[in-house]
Formats: C-alpha cells, sequence, structure tokens
C-alpha cells in the first residue's frame, strides 16, 4: 500500500471515529436531559407531598412523603451517573484518544490535520478559585465537568429532603 492509499485509509478509520465519537456525546447528553426531567419530577412530586404534609411510617420511624420521594430521586440521579460517568464516558474518551491517534498519523502527510485534538485541547475550562493573593486556578476538564453536573443536582436533592423533614 502507498502513502497516498495509507492516508486515504487512515482518513476513513478517522470519520468512523468521529462518528462513534458524536454517537458517545450523543448518548451522555441523552442521559443527562433524563436525569434533569427525573430531577424535576421528583422536587415537582415533592413539593405536592409538602403541600399534603403526607407522612410515612416505616420501620416504627415518622418519613415526610416529600423527604422520601426526593431521597428515591437521589437514588435515581445516582443511576444516571453510573450509565454517565462510569460507562458512556469512558467510551467516549476512548474513541477521542483513538481519533487523536489517528490524527497523528494522518498530519505525517497531512499537517493541518487534527479537529480531535484541537478540541481536546479547546474543552478544559480554567476555574479561578479564591481572590487576591489567596486565589489559585485550576484547569477543568470533561470528566471533573460531568462530576460537577452530578454533584449539583445530588447537593440540591439531598438538601430538599433533608430540609423537608426537618420543617414536616
Amino acid at each position: 500500500m502507498d502513502d497516498e492509499d495509507r492516508v486515504k485509509h487512515y482518513i476513513e478509520l478517522w470519520k468512523q471515529t468521529v462518528a462513534v465519537q458524536q454517537h458517545f456525546n450523543d448518548i451522555e447528553w441523552r442521559i443527562r436531559q433524563l436525569a434533569l426531567t427525573a430531577l424535576t419530577f421528583a422536587l415537582g412530586a415533592a413539593a405536592v407531598a409538602a403541600r399534603e404534609r403526607t407522612s410515612l411510617v416505616i420501620f416504627g420511624m415518622n418519613f415526610q412523603l416529600s423527604s422520601t420521594l426526593l431521597m428515591f430521586g437521589l437514588v435515581l440521579w445516582g443511576s444516571f451517573y453510573f450509565v454517565d460517568q462510569v460507562w458512556y464516558h469512558r467510551l467516549l474518551i476512548g474513541a477521542v484518544r483513538h481519533g487523536e491517534e489517528l490524527e497523528r498519523a494522518i498530519q505525517r502527510h497531512i499537517p493541518e490535520a487534527g479537529l480531535t485534538q484541537a478540541i481536546t485541547k479547546a474543552s478544559p475550562y480554567q476555574v479561578r478559585i479564591g481572590w487576591g493573593s489567596r486565589s489559585y486556578t485550576r484547569l477543568i476538564h470533561s470528566t471533573i465537568k460531568l462530576r460537577m453536573f452530578y454533584l449539583i443536582g445530588a447537593v440540591t436533592l439531598a438538601l430538599a429532603a433533608i430540609a423537608l423533614q426537618i420543617s414536616g
């Protein structure tokens, strides 16, 4: 196989790899959309239960239905996190790394190639924490962004559950 055929072969492999990256990215966003729908439903159902002041007795202990619904919502939220982070995000990262390898091979013949590498380079977000001489910056990559998304939802559900249980 001559160099021209090899480059064409690499480009076809790269196109398929980008399609796989898009597929996994799309799956992750769909998971997050469903997770937000579940979070919204849990908060709404808890609000209705809180308005009605419905309570449950479980193992001799009194629990607010609103708080219980939010705890079930938290478990469901955690399952979405598991599928997103532990399952599909790892596959997306693998597809991205493979795309970067293919681009390095293509760049030996076409130096301008490098979309996957450019996206990887542009993805991190620099966060400044604190102010003045006590501040520091940190680059936040996709995995940390994903964890922050789920952490915010989990904290919201947990705090609302605690507040409703205490106030009930």
